[in-house]
């Protein structure tokens, strides 16, 4: 039996609490790297799945496009006013004729002549229609362009959101890598770690670092201050009914109204009436070395002939008329159903993005309380965490993502309704 001498106590005692300080010493150190981690994923900036605010230096009121459509919109019913409150010409004339002569003197008749129709009451009222016609078709075209060239300025606002959220989340997230990378070079060089673990972060690194170059020197064209709450709440967004919103957009559009403006053409075709005429007229005459009478009556020319190739021709063209209307009517309700089924997909989209980003930090939380609490037959959490981390950070750039998807896709639909105000197109419960 060995004896056990005071000093060997000493010394047995001194690395017992060598061991204990570098044992409390590692676990500290890791205790601080968990608590860095884990408490930045409770933070506001990752934990967050609302769009922050994106500034901009451009005006919404310097939108040439918008402005213009709306000006025109609010106008144009004054505008179709004034145009239908335009009076024809009467076919009212007044007439005279005065010659002399050697032989047998002068002559002279004055008077008034009533033209119905060539050159007259109703040629002035035809020519007048056709004008307006022409002016409201015009007007319609106009409005049309605007509309269309609007509706691009919107979506590119729109893309602009995206390139400004992006280049805020590729800074976010490269700045969430470079400590990764850090450390996965501490850990090759302790060999913990092998070279495609490192190259694989490095890659990481650089495309957050590119992409954010990228998107943050892109140039501002137009981001609307008024989408943000609209934004952020697009996943509860209920679109109005089907039923609804086709026939608003039947009702608003232009190529409708275009269409029924061109139908109205066929009423200008070339008729017999075109080359009748019926005069009234009284004059005053006074012929040569006679006195003085007056004279009243009236002339009608009528030509032989019959409007039955006409008629046949409008009732044609008439026909071809409805039917494209029948056509671009069945054409807004098929894109009206496309786009609301595209809306509904990408907010499915995002509320599966949202359970997955759950089911992440619920996976965070707990490679979080397995580095707290190390248990020795588990694996070591502490890479779960900063690839769970990393992971965090793209789903969050897919999430706000998808909220600008829908709002890309609800501002095509919102161009097609064209509502006065937003209830006409959506609504959002109460908060």
């Amino acid at each position: 039996m060995h004896r056990v001498t005071p000093r060997v106590c000493a010394r047995a005692a001194i690395a017992l609490a060598a061991a204990a300080a570098l044992a409390a010493h590692g676990q500290q150190v890791r205790l601080r790297l968990a608590g860095s981690l884990c408490n930045s994923l409770t933070g506001q900036v990752l934990a967050s799945q609302q769009v922050p605010p994106l500034s901009s230096t451009a005006n919404a009121a310097a939108s040439v496009n918008a402005a213009m459509s709306e000006r025109l919109e609010r106008q144009r019913d004054s505008y179709f006013a004034k145009l239908d409150s335009a009076v024809p010409f009467n076919g009212l004339y007044a007439t005279g004729m005065a010659d002399q002569t050697d032989n047998y003197g002068g002559r002279y008749s004055v008077g008034v002549e009533w033209e119905l129709f060539d050159r007259g009451r109703a040629e002035g009222r035809r020519n007048l229609e056709r004008l307006k016609l022409e002016s409201k078709t015009q007007y319609v075209q106009l409005l049309r362009d605007v509309e269309d060239r609007q509706l691009q300025e919107n979506l590119l606002a729109v893309e602009q959101m995206r390139n400004k959220l992006l280049a805020t989340l590729y800074q976010r997230e490269a700045a969430a890598i470079r400590p990764v990378l850090e450390r996965r070079k501490q850990e090759l060089a302790a060999g913990r770690a092998t070279k495609s673990d490192v190259a694989e972060v490095e890659y990481k690194a650089e495309r957050a670092a590119l992409r954010s170059q990228h998107y943050g020197s892109l140039r501002d064209v137009l981001v609307y201050p008024q989408s943000q709450d609209l934004i952020n709440r697009i996943e509860d967004l209920q679109l109005r009914p089907q039923d609804e919103l086709l026939a608003r957009a039947a009702e608003r559009s232009a190529d409708l109204q275009l269409q029924g403006l061109l139908a109205q053409r066929n009423n200008f075709l070339p008729s017999v009436k075109d080359n009748t005429s019926v005069r009234l007229y009284v004059e005053r005459s006074r012929d040569l070395e006679r006195g003085s009478y007056s004279i009243a009556g009236v002339r009608v020319r009528i030509p032989i002939g019959n409007d039955q190739v006409r008629e046949a021709v409008s009732e044609a063209n008439a026909g071809i008329a409805r039917d494209q209307q029948d056509a671009i009517r069945a054409a807004l309700g098929q894109k009206l159903e496309l786009l609301s089924e595209r809306l509904r997909l990408k907010q499915n989209d995002m509320r599966l993005l949202q359970a997955e980003n759950r089911m992440v930090r619920q996976k965070v939380e707990q490679a979080c309380y397995r580095l707290d609490h190390p248990v020795s037959v588990l694996p070591d959490a502490d890479r779960d965490i900063e690839e769970l981390t990393l992971r965090l950070h793209e789903m969050q750039r897919e999430i706000l993502l998808a909220r600008l998807d829908v709002l890309e896709v609800l501002t095509q639909i919102s161009a097609l309704v064209k509502p006065r105000e937003p209830q006409e197109l959506y609504s959002l419960p109460s908060r």
